[in-house]
């Protein structure tokens, strides 16, 4: 065996983590060559002598470092080719043949000059050479590969200097051919890789819709090649795009299936990797015991090595964030300390480092020593190692924490402030980062000294990052997930801002008249209907009487293309600014309706205007919750008397997200739980417990006393609240809130305002007659009655409702939708089914092809799925005339309770698609109370044609619960399971 092997296989076998033989291996190749094959020779013969000498754990492992090498064989032969090309002159280094590309195959010399640029280390202008290569025609799908293999280290190196919009940009429109990837193991790696750096860079952007979908698509490759470690790495980037976006219950259930797919893996380290990130969901999703379990499993699976790894510290330092959890200080540090000593012994130096001084940046009582030791540890990287922006970020975080601690606030707050200096240029995510732990620093030292001049300096630079909202959207106008992942890039500055608004209003400078109050109720707004007003401002509207016709045809074939299936983001996103273009025109002859189509949000002046106007202003109030972590935010305006009030309520998103499920799981049942637990039985509700309710009445609390006399409240709920019956939470009298107020669910003060003017642009609805119903009913194919749930024809006709009707195996999508873009009201009898990985796949289940939909459409393929349901992904996309719609049909109510404003399901769906008001379901209906309680309904609406549609709905609730025609029907599981949303002309009126 020859030495240089030998010498490899040694280094190899120091390194801890996977990453860390990958570089090995990269790195002693990039220096002196080697015989592949010798070495997994070599490691083959010690792997050996361990298992005779009785070694068996750390044979295994050494069997894995070999498979680790012979999966970077197709890179190390890349790297030899690459080596004998440049010895003998060729000077190109992306043609994988080894000589310059065919003559016709311009754009791989350019992006091959794009490469050699990178090398060098000339970001600008390896960006200037990519945008002239985008000008040249790709000719061949290997040239595909080419490109992508150069801009994928170039956007390798941006996202690394910060430059994550830059990069993101080189390989937002890139796909490399299924015809070259197919059959290719190391096509398919690098098919893997590539949509692994895309998908970073779509949440570098904040979009972690985007960022799924190219991993879900890196998984498939990695799959297919059949490569474990890689699969491992897209499935847990997967996951953690769920934990990141808030859909934790999502990513433990992600998370689980990743630790029984490493029990295959050979390898520990991806075992303990796999367990130590369950850990971390479960305490994201309260289950803190369990994550202190899985971490514990980890430092046990390492004693029992006898090995040392980046696993072992990792778990070290999530012990300490449990331990702080627990408000357990001593106990968080001493892991914490343990962590640090752990990460230093595995060569992990800089992770063990930036880990240290993230978490000790937060104060704790005891000893300084640990984090002044972290310190002098960065300063030495950093010197000997050169410019890490990561590593800089923790260090001057560190150093602000010494000093705070200290009581060096005057010194703290300098290092911050040249923290947010160097942001400024590193991207959305990092500059606000940087301008929370600033803001952080001053409110401590205000806290603490009280020194004036601080409150308004920490306003002012809270100002100026929300201020930034609106530039961030400017530069990347174009497809509605940027102007999303924008809005939720700056939502926690904006609520931090409002915080400061509501606790110190009366401290602070302002910029205009707007009062403290005001102005937290505009910043709530801009973040709840940033990303779902660009929707609203793309629907259907008919441009203003002395619009130059030209300008009308321009908007509506831009307007087209940004809504329409569309080639490439990038096409996308010029056609968003030439339709800028085109309302900077337009605002000339229609500064209203231009307003409209910016998709900016309305301030709470525009709000009080719209209801004050309203001839039933004195019968109305507007509640508004905004959910935080820690506390929830209710604002309560009366527009007779011109009141407005905010006050926070100690009720944070995750107990709200944990009373959800508790709701879903005593109604709806859990039948995948261990031991299962079956549906509520209908005549039988009062057997469990919904106590749990009365933890929502401060919320109540909160406005109750303001709103006495006030018949309606049109309540904009938000996060976890919007799957919880607010109607059926005890006032703190006892009686529900409904024995006291009817309840509108609106999608905000801007929605309502932009749905007014949308009804203003609209040609009007045809009256003096009784619009007739257009009615679908049907069963799924496993009901045993299907006549039971289609026949909801008779119930309208006997409530004296004109009808047309689809039932049965006609009721398909395409007709279903076709018909309800000319119904004025429409009523939906079918089963629902609510996507939790997307929900804008949720839906209605209809016929297709002349048979019934599946009850339970889980286990079928997606294409199979969406041939029988009407999505909401369907319905936003159209134009609705309905002024009234009934979704009878369980589960209809449902919607991300994590999204930040975008369309999250049906009923918002419809909404945005034009619908004025739907009726919708909280929970799994029952047949014969929901049938009772829309018969009230519809007779009530028809009876007394002068009322507004909420009236009708509240008296038919008041009426089951207050005289039920069976007892059981009095409880809410009965009453509460329909809902009413509104775009806020719910107070129609039909002759």
């Amino acid at each position: 065996m020859r030495e240089r092997e030998r010498a490899v296989a040694d280094r190899i076998l120091a390194a801890q983590t996977p990453p860390a033989v990958e570089a090995a291996l990269l790195e002693s190749y990039a220096e002196e060559s080697y015989d592949i094959d010798a070495l997994i020779a070599e490691l083959g013969s010690r792997g050996r002598r361990l298992t005779e000498s009785g070694r068996p754990a750390e044979a295994a492992l050494v069997a894995a470092l070999a498979g680790e090498v012979e999966e970077c064989r197709a890179l190390l032969e890349q790297m030899a080719d690459a080596r004998a090309r440049i010895e003998a002159g060729h000077t190109r280094r992306t043609w994988p043949t080894g000589v310059r590309p065919p003559h016709h195959m311009k754009r791989t010399v350019l992006e091959q000059d794009l490469a050699d640029l990178v090398e060098r280390g000339d970001l600008d202008l390896a960006l200037e050479a990519a945008h002239r290569a985008r000008e040249v025609p790709i000719v061949a799908p290997v040239e595909q590969v080419a490109v992508i293999g150069a801009r994928s280290g170039l956007a390798g190196r941006l996202r690394a200097a910060g430059r994550h919009r830059e990069a993101l940009g080189l390989l937002e429109d890139l796909e490399l051919p299924p015809s070259v990837v197919a059959g290719s193991v190391p096509l398919q790696i690098v098919a893997t890789r590539f949509h692994l750096l895309r998908g970073l860079l779509h949440e570098d952007a904040g979009d972690h819709r985007l960022g799924r979908r190219d991993y879900r698509t890196a998984l498939e490759h990695a799959v297919s090649a059949g490569v474990g470690p890689w699969r491992f790495r897209a499935w847990t980037c997967l996951a953690a795009s769920f934990g990141k976006a808030g859909r934790r219950r999502q990513a433990v259930t992600e998370y689980r299936r990743i630790v029984e797919f490493t029990r295959t893996l050979s390898d520990p380290q991806w075992f303990v990797a796999a367990l130590n990130n369950l850990g971390t969901a479960l305490r994201d999703a309260g289950d803190r015991d369990a994550a202190r379990s899985h971490h514990l499993h980890v430092l046990a699976v390492f004693e029992a090595l006898e090995a040392r790894g980046a696993g072992q510290s990792a778990a070290w330092f999530r012990l300490g964030d449990l331990a702080r959890d627990a408000q357990d200080g001593d106990g968080a540090l001493s892991a914490y300390t343990r962590g640090f000593w752990s990460a230093l012994a595995a060569g992990a130096t800089r992770d063990g480092v930036i880990d240290t001084m993230t978490r000790l940046h937060d104060v704790l009582p005891g000893d300084d020593e640990l984090l002044e030791t972290a310190t002098l540890f960065a300063m030495t990287l950093i010197e000997r190692e050169g410019e890490d922006w990561l590593l800089t970020w923790s260090l001057r975080r560190g150093l602000g924490g010494l000093a705070q601690r200290l009581g060096h606030h005057e010194s703290a707050v300098a290092l911050l402030r040249e923290l947010a200096g160097d942001a400024a240029s590193k991207g959305t995510q990092w500059r606000l980062a940087a301008t929370g732990e600033l803001v952080d620093g001053l409110l401590l030292w205000h806290g603490q000294e009280g020194r004036p001049g601080i409150l308004q300096e920490a306003f002012d630079v809270l100002w100026r990052a929300c201020a930034g909202m609106a530039a961030d959207l400017d530069e990347g106008a174009g497809t509605s997930a940027e102007h999303h992942a924008v809005v939720t890039n700056h939502r926690h500055i904006h609520l931090r801002l409002a915080d400061l608004l509501l606790d110190h209003g009366r401290e602070l400078r302002l910029p205009d008249s707007r009062t403290p109050t005001e102005l937290a109720f505009d910043l709530h707004e801009e973040i709840r209907a940033g990303a779902s007003l660009r929707q609203l401002a793309q629907a259907p509207m008919t441009p203003p009487d002395g619009v130059p016709e030209d300008l009308k045809r321009a908007e509506e074939e831009l307007l087209a293309a940004l809504t329409g299936p569309s080639p490439t983001v990038e096409r996308q996103r010029a056609a968003a600014v030439r339709l800028a273009g085109v309302h900077d025109r337009m605002a000339a002859y229609a500064p209203d309706y231009v307003r409209l189509r910016r998709g900016r949000p309305f301030r709470f002046a525009d709000l009080r205007r719209h209801l004050r106007s309203r001839p039933d202003a004195g019968h109305i109030a507007f509640v508004s919750f905004h959910c935080g972590a820690r506390a929830t935010t209710v604002f309560t305006y009366l527009p007779d008397t011109d009141r407005l009030t905010a006050v926070r309520v100690p009720m944070g998103e995750q107990r709200l997200s944990e009373l959800v499920r508790r709701l879903r799981r005593t109604f709806d049942g859990s039948p995948h739980d261990f031991p299962p637990l079956a549906p509520l039985h209908p005549r039988r509700p009062g057997r469990r417990d919904i106590s749990f309710l009365a933890e929502l009445t401060p919320l109540l609390a909160v406005f109750l006393p303001l709103t006495g006399g006030r018949d309606v409240l049109y309540v904009c709920n938000d996060g976890p609240l919007h799957g919880l019956p607010l109607s059926a939470v005890p006032t703190p009298e006892g009686p529900p809130l409904a024995a006291r107020h009817a309840v509108v669910q609106v999608s905000g003060a801007s929605a309502l305002l932009y749905a007014a003017a949308r009804r203003r642009a609209r040609p009007g609805q045809p009256t003096g007659r009784t619009p007739e119903v257009f009615c679908v009913s049907v069963a799924a194919r496993e009901d045993p009655e299907p006549q039971r749930l289609e026949d909801d024809a008779e119930l309208l006709r006997a409530a004296g409702w004109p009808v047309t009707a689809l039932t049965g195996e006609q009721a398909t999508r395409q007709a279903v939708l076709d018909r309800l873009g000319t119904a004025a009201v429409a009523h939906i009898t079918c089963h629902g089914y609510f996507d939790t990985r997307e929900p804008l796949d949720s839906g209605l289940l209809l016929a297709q092809n002349g048979r019934r939909p599946a009850k339970m459409p889980e286990g079928r393929s997606l294409i199979a799925r969406l041939d029988h349901m009407l999505t909401a992904r369907d319905l936003a996309r159209s134009a609705l005339p309905t002024r009234l719609l009934t979704l009878r049909a369980c589960a209809s109510g449902l919607r991300d309770e994590h999204s930040a404003g975008d369309v999250e399901g049906l009923v918002q769906a419809l909404l945005y698609a034009g619908a004025g008001t739907v009726i919708a379901a909280l929970w799994n209906v029952d047949e014969h109370s929901s049938r009772r309680f829309l018969v009230d309904f519809y007779s009530g609406l028809r009876t007394d044609p002068g009322q507004p549609l909420w009236r009708a709905f509240w008296h038919a609730q008041k009426k089951m619960l207050e005289t039920p025609g069976r007892p059981w029907e009095a409880h809410p599981y009965h009453w509460a399971a329909l809902a009413l949303f509104s775009d806020g002309s719910d107070n129609w009126r039909h002759p």
